[in-house]
């Protein structure tokens, strides 16, 4: 786990010190990418256009966000 740790800060690192020309452009993509717009934005947007895409987009975002979450658990040093 320390292999995985350690490997992420630099690559945070390299991010932060490499790419600050591209910051308002990274922040953004940030903004348009959050799940909260999955549910909120694209999800009854596309589900108008095509009903299959729509859902299909909203079972990735939940199944998404629920590996997110037994992730994080994992992470945290909780058995599940």
């Amino acid at each position: 786990m320390d292999f995985l740790h350690r490997n992420g800060i630099l690559v945070i690192q390299h991010l932060q010190k490499d790419y600050r020309a591209y910051r308002d452009f990274l922040n953004f993509m940030s903004s348009v990418g959050d799940p909260r717009n999955i549910f909120s934005v694209y999800f009854p947007l596309w589900f108008q256009l095509n009903q299959t895409v729509g859902t299909k987009m909203i079972w990735v975002a939940v199944i998404g966000d629920w590996f997110n979450l037994i992730f994080k658990w994992y992470a945290c040093g909780r058995s599940i």
